[in-house]
């Protein structure tokens, strides 16, 4: 994979991974912003692809490997019309450790900086506060995909998404997080984490 400068955008890079599926194009797209966290994470700790480490910049949070910038991109491309997002249903725990943060950010902006590490509310208890939704591709943005992948640069990254997505894509949200955490616990990425021992004790796919 490609190193340095990122040769590709965030948005190019998200609406491929929303978009691809297969050998070809899909609307199914994906559900859920905890599943969208890892899948990118994987696509750099497993496929290579090293624009996502500096375009999206990746910490350890409360639900393992998370990237704020994901959430401005994803906002992004909804209001340009390249992406829509649909309720599924109540969020899943894992969904409502990030969220709950998430929400108090945009309230606060900046501010909100001093208090990111504060403990916060049980999240049991707030998990159906919170909304899944489901992130899939405009008939606008599968035009632009179709477009990009007509380009011979962008040839390695749809590769690399087709194949996280050709292995990961039909995990549980439990099966996918509990290979993160398993596999990339030892280099930190499980260290702020507040459903680490609940992932861990459920078990994954063996």
């Amino acid at each position: 994979m490609p190193t340095g400068n990122p040769a590709i955008s965030k948005q190019a890079m998200l609406l491929m991974l929303l978009g691809l599926e297969g050998s070809g194009l899909s609307t199914k797209g994906v559900s859920g912003i905890t599943r969208l966290q890892k899948l990118l994470f994987l696509l750099w700790k497993e496929a290579g692809v090293e624009e996502v480490s500096t375009g999206f910049e990746f910490k350890p949070y409360k639900a393992g490997p998370y990237s704020r910038k994901l959430y401005d991109e994803l906002e992004l491309l909804e209001n340009l019309g390249l992406i829509k997002s649909d309720i599924q249903g109540e969020a899943s725990e894992a969904e409502a450790v990030e969220l709950e943060e998430l929400s108090f950010e945009q309230l606060m902006g900046p501010q909100a900086a001093p208090f990111v590490s504060a403990p916060s509310r049980d999240t049991a208890s707030t998990a159906d506060t919170f909304e899944e939704r489901r992130y899939t591709l405009t008939p606008k943005g599968t035009a632009l995909v179709q477009r990009l992948l007509q380009d011979p640069s962008t040839a390695p990254f749809a590769d690399g998404i087709r194949k996280v997505k050709s292995r990961f894509g039909n995990y549980s949200l439990q099966d996918l997080l509990y290979h993160v955490y398993t596999k990339y616990e030892r280099e930190g990425w499980t260290s702020e984490s507040e459903i680490r021992d609940k992932v861990l004790a459920k078990g994954g796919r063996r």
